[in-house]
């Protein structure tokens, strides 16, 4: 699949590798790394499903998160509108591109 980033400084701090490991850590920069990689090479979004570690979620607005181990997540969408199917998801096999909107740490308990 393609991936695109929401603005130029995300995509600086994701894909150099110094940047990304001083902005998330030693734990979740290796870890958006390879889920970046397991994303680009996945033919559609429908692929990401059979990785269990990616524990890939859909809503009902649009976004998708990507598990970076336990304690961030990838959030993305489509960056091309997919036909949603008759009951509103999202058609999983259609999507081939995604837009990276951010990287969140999941909040303390």
């Amino acid at each position: 699949m393609e991936i695109y980033f929401l603005d130029g400084e995300l995509a600086r701090s994701c894909n150099d590798d110094a940047i990304r490991m001083n902005r998330f850590g030693t734990v979740v920069a290796p870890v958006l790394r390879r889920r970046l990689a397991e994303i680009a090479a996945a033919a559609h979004l429908a692929e990401l499903r059979c990785l269990p570690q990616a524990r890939l979620r859909g809503y009902a607005d649009g976004r998708l998160l990507v598990a970076l181990g336990p304690t961030a997540e990838l959030h993305l969408r489509p960056h091309d509108d997919p036909p949603p199917m008759a009951e509103g998801h999202l058609v999983e096999w259609a999507v081939r591109s995604l837009l990276v909107t951010d990287v969140q740490f999941a909040a303390a308990a």
